[in-house]
């Protein structure tokens, strides 16, 4: 409830707790990323992954009912071809992230494909380097593109992994 002039002051909300319940949902938030059953310091590339993308994403990539797409256990597949590993870095808030290291942005697609993907990222798969995020960063697709492109590079991407699963 906000104070009869309107304004929420530093020291009322330290009254009222709202500083320690902003703290202690923030801490569950960083405990479900680093593992309930073990108390650990999130890593660069997670703690990355949380500011950058986890707030349209999901935390564990799950973005719920949006057009965002969800990655939990589905990213992986666009690893089954090269068009569609080249279009999940060229996507504009991938290719144009704030994330401008090249190789801080590898580990976070890895940690994204890999770890979020599970089983959807194909046997064999390869880890994108910081050289091959740099190049594809040279090429993003245009903002009012990417989505109107996605369900053809989705298409071709499953027929990909289906050709590679029946041993083709």
């Amino acid at each position: 409830m906000l104070p009869r002039n309107g304004r929420v002051s530093v020291r009322s909300s330290l009254k009222s707790g709202a500083f320690l319940r902003l703290g202690a949902g923030l801490l569950t938030v960083l405990s479900v990323l680093a593992g309930a059953d073990e108390a650990r310091a999130l890593d660069r590339v997670r703690a990355t992954y949380l500011m950058r993308c986890g707030g349209c994403h999901g935390v564990e990539g799950v973005s719920g009912p949006t057009f965002v797409p969800e990655l939990r256990d589905h990213v992986g597949t666009y690893l089954c071809s090269p068009e569609g590993r080249a279009y999940i870095v060229q996507v504009p808030n991938v290719s144009m992230s704030l994330i401008r290291d090249d190789a801080l942005l590898a580990q976070v697609m890895n940690f994204v494909v890999f770890d979020l993907g599970g089983a959807s990222t194909p046997a064999g798969a390869k880890p994108y380097t910081a050289q091959e995020v740099h190049e594809l960063r040279q090429h993003p697709l245009h903002p009012t593109e990417f989505e109107r492109a996605r369900a053809g590079v989705l298409e071709r991407t499953l027929a990909a992994c289906a050709a590679k699963n029946a041993g083709h």
